[in-house]
């Protein structure tokens, strides 16, 4: 990525991307919209094609668990969802339709996993080695990888020496068979809730080896017709097309739904309890056994893990082919299970386990001190709002450690993070910064407060949950606030909590002193493209406005302004002359030391 020069000489700003996942193509989309010809970027993805975890996961059942039209960007609304919930490779599809409406898709390297980045403080530049497709150099580095994208095998013994088919449902063969087949599932988490239900009809038995139950609830923000997974009509998808109105109503009223659940996650508030109350309720209702009841419905708060929509799941559990199985597995042999002494063959084995979400990078992030990201984040990942680490200059990252993925809805923060980054790099550019570090006693800061405020959250409960340390529950996870808490915070900017470091003076960006408003003018005359891209929310946006700190107000009124004589005296603004002396003396004095 060699530098270039661009019409007013200045060089352009390098920015590597790791991944086209949704974060990627986020920044992607902003990177190109927001900075035209200032910013060089490219995205390398690690698999074959764009879409990140929807590429990857897809077993039977796999979908997104909050309705299509909210799991889609703002800027990009898709009328022709399927269905209420979209299956993944629905939402890859839009991912891909996304690329291509911006013309996106050039700018992704695909089989190109990175391997390593190194930070060069003497250059202040990101050294970037990619498989297969030679080093890179860029000012910039943003991981946009995100956390489920390395997926996690089941901490059981001897799991290499079973000799039937082995399935990951992050990394799904469709070739195997399961029609006929005793099956296991290992986990009980979101993945197994949504694969159960597709192949219990298929398999002769499944057994689910659940360790920790998860609270299930009706499907989030269900249609109110009480349909599992409404099918759109094709009248339905042209009133979403053509209807700008309707769209955007039922969009903010579905998206209302997650961000309006914030109190609940108070351990001590009543809406804790009264959801706590609701969900309970309902799971008795699908299970009609006491005993089973007692070992279905958690003990721990709502909330505390990953609250899990799927109630065909509890019923598929149920069903006279399937078994949940709540010991703990000894050992995997190679005809099957070994689980407090009970030995149970199978045909299949498939690992619902999830992700390794350590939020530890897959490869050396290193700075200009030898410390490696995997090293300082093994045991410990602490970072600023998710998006930057103390200690490692010009490194952006989405959805890092302590950052809203279980507070409200996801989009929002997303685009919110994409919003702030393309404001950090205006800041860059514009004001000719060579790096920006997050100050370390600012990330400690935020680490203390986060903590603190997590002891009265659930996610301090007593569940089992990757949301926090399992060495003494810190929750390294989600942020100290809501979604909507999350959005406003990013917009206050805060420049302030880094140190910036500069090519030369300061103020040198300042040139020969002419402002914004008279740079766009010179551009308009010249005929230079891009020359909106000067301007900030300060300053005129359409045209070189030379007074546009004006504005309009309302005038004062006559009566306030004109002279008249008040018992024979001259008065101005309805006061006697001898009131509008000032103060006498004595008044004076009351304020003399």
């Amino acid at each position: 990525m060699p530098g270039t020069i661009i019409p007013d000489g200045k060089k352009r700003l390098r920015c590597l991307i790791i991944g086209a996942g949704v974060s990627g193509i986020l920044m992607a989309y902003r990177l190109s919209r927001d900075f035209s010809d200032e910013v060089e970027f490219q995205i390398f993805e690690k698999n074959s094609d764009l879409g990140g975890t929807w590429l990857e996961n897809r077993y039977p059942g796999c979908a997104c668990d909050v309705p299509s039209h909210v799991y889609q960007f703002s800027f990009a609304p898709n009328p022709y969802w399927s269905s209420y919930y979209a299956k993944s490779s629905e939402i890859q599809d839009y991912l891909n339709g996304v690329c291509t409406h911006f013309n996106l898709t050039k700018h992704i390297s695909f089989n190109a996993p990175v391997t390593s980045a190194i930070w060069s403080q003497e250059r202040s530049i990101w050294q970037v080695a990619v498989e297969g497709k030679g080093n890179f150099e860029a000012e910039i580095l943003v991981n946009a990888g995100g956390i489920l994208n390395n997926h996690q095998m089941p901490d059981v013994k001897n799991l290499s020496v079973f000799a039937g088919d082995f399935l990951h449902t992050a990394a799904w063969d469709k070739t195997i068979d399961l029609k006929g087949k005793n099956i296991a599932i290992i986990g009980a988490g979101a993945s197994a809730v949504q694969l159960l239900p597709q192949i219990q009809p298929l398999a002769k038995q499944v057994d689910v080896y659940i360790r920790t139950p998860s609270w299930i609830s009706p499907p989030a923000g269900a249609p109110k017709s009480g349909e599992k997974n409404h099918t759109y009509t094709t009248e339905e998808k042209e009133r979403f097309r053509d209807d700008p109105s309707f769209s955007l109503s039922t969009r903010k009223e579905m998206e209302a739904v997650f961000n309006s659940m914030y109190k609940a996650f108070f351990k001590a508030n009543k809406e804790q309890g009264d959801i706590r109350e609701k969900f309970a309720t309902r799971m008795k209702e699908l299970i009609p056994d006491p005993e089973l009841q007692k070992k279905l419905i958690p003990t721990f708060e709502v909330g505390c893990r990953r609250i899990n929509p799927g109630e065909e799941y509890l019923v598929s559990l149920q069903k006279e082919n399937v078994e949940p199985v709540f010991e703990p597995i000894t050992e995997v042999v190679p005809q099957g299970i070994i689980s407090n002494k009970n030995k149970r063959k199978y045909d299949v084995l498939i690992a619902a386990t999830g992700f390794n979400t350590s939020f530890r990078p897959r490869f050396p992030i290193v700075n200009s001190h030898g410390i490696n990201l995997q090293d300082l984040w093994r045991s410990n990942p602490t970072s600023y709002f998710g998006i930057g680490v103390s200690g490692f200059p010009n490194y952006l990252t989405f959805l890092g450690p302590n950052t809203p993925i279980s507070n409200g809805s996801l989009m929002g923060p997303l685009e919110a993070t994409a919003g702030y980054f393309s404001r950090l790099l205006r800041r860059f550019i514009s004001q000719k910064a060579k790096s920006f570090e997050v100050r370390p006693e600012v990330q400690q800061d935020f680490d203390e407060h986060t903590q603190e405020f997590m002891q009265d959250m659930v996610w301090t409960g007593s569940c089992r949950s990757w949301f926090k340390r399992s060495t003494d529950g810190k929750v390294t996870a989600l942020w100290p606030g809501s979604s909507l808490h999350y959005i406003d915070t990013l917009a206050e900017n805060r420049w302030e909590d880094y140190n910036w470091k500069y090519s030369g003076n300061r103020f040198a960006y300042w040139d020969q002193g002419f402002s914004k408003t008279e740079k766009m003018a010179e551009l308009e005359t010249s005929g230079v493209e891009g020359q909106n891209k000067l301007l900030d929310e300060d300053t005129a946006r359409q045209k070189a406005d030379f007074s546009f700190y004006l504005h309009s107000a309302p005038p004062l009124p006559a009566e306030v302004l004109g002279r008249k004589l008040m018992n024979g005296k001259s008065a101005v603004n309805g006061k006697k002359e001898e009131e509008r002396n000032g103060p006498s003396l004595a008044d004076v004095a009351a304020f003399s030391v």
